[in-house]
């Protein structure tokens, strides 16, 4: 059996490599100035067709200084969350504005509205906002977490062949000895893991069923919200853990 005890942070496997660089997608040096939400001098519309389908249509319509400016973009989007947790929307300047999107595998994908030098309108994927950006629209304004609903539970067990194995798929929520962190237990097909996670204050920890018998979500909820952190599944017969969000 494996064993980890993770100290205050949990290093996350793939949003900080995204977003932990010190230069913007234009290789400017970025600042960790803080946000502070700013007055739009003009209009962001984000309409999401087709979202029962793999990928979906995420338009986002741009409208300043009398000019008009709508694209389309193709992306495989969260299924169980509403509309208000989907997305968010932050206007850092009065031209400049910011589209998180969350997509399927829990990962925020960005989008930055802007005007141009030359006074043109631009809407682009932006691989890679200022820390102070994405961290703002996460930690403040909730990008990531959704409306808490469903099962809940401490313990989810369910029997299920997965390639050629057929085992017990087991994710489990154990006391620590530490009153501010658990013991998250999973095992599949003679795999067995501990990891020791720190609770955040008023949170409490979860397992999240996904409707497939084959993945779960570890998750926090609090204040009516749930943020998925460890992703947990099998695949041909081996079981996947998948650090999705920091813990602080």
């Amino acid at each position: 059996m494996q064993h980890f005890r993770v100290g205050l942070a949990i290093a996350i496997a793939v949003l900080s490599a995204c977003n932990s660089g010190n230069q913007n997608a234009n290789g400017n040096a970025t600042t960790d100035a803080a946000v502070h939400p700013a007055t739009p001098a003009g209009t962001i519309a984000v309409t999401i067709k087709d979202r029962e389908k793999d990928t979906a249509q995420v338009t986002i319509k741009f409208k300043i200084n009398g000019q008009e400016k709508e694209k389309t973009f193709e992306q495989s989007l969260l299924s169980n969350a509403a509309d208000a947790d989907l997305y968010k929307v932050l206007w850092d300047a009065p031209n400049s504005c910011y589209v998180g999107v969350m997509k399927a595998n829990h990962q925020p994908r960005y989008y930055h509205a802007s005007v141009s030098e030359k006074n043109d309108l631009k809407i682009l994927w932006f691989a890679s906002p200022d820390k102070r950006i994405w961290s703002y629209m996460e930690d403040s304004m909730g990008l990531g977490k959704v409306t808490a609903g469903g099962d809940m539970l401490q313990k989810y067990s369910k029997n299920f062949q997965s390639g050629k194995i057929l085992a017990d798929f087991i994710a489990e929520i154990k006391r620590d000895a530490s009153p501010d962190s658990v013991e998250l237990y999973v095992e599949y097909g003679g795999f067995r893991k501990s990891m020791y996670m720190p609770v955040p204050k008023g949170s409490k920890a979860v397992i999240q069923p996904t409707g497939e018998v084959d993945h779960v979500y570890f998750s926090f909820v609090a204040d009516g919200k749930a943020e998925p952190v460890i992703d947990l599944h099998v695949e041909n017969g081996r079981l996947q853990v998948k650090t999705l969000k920091e813990i602080k």
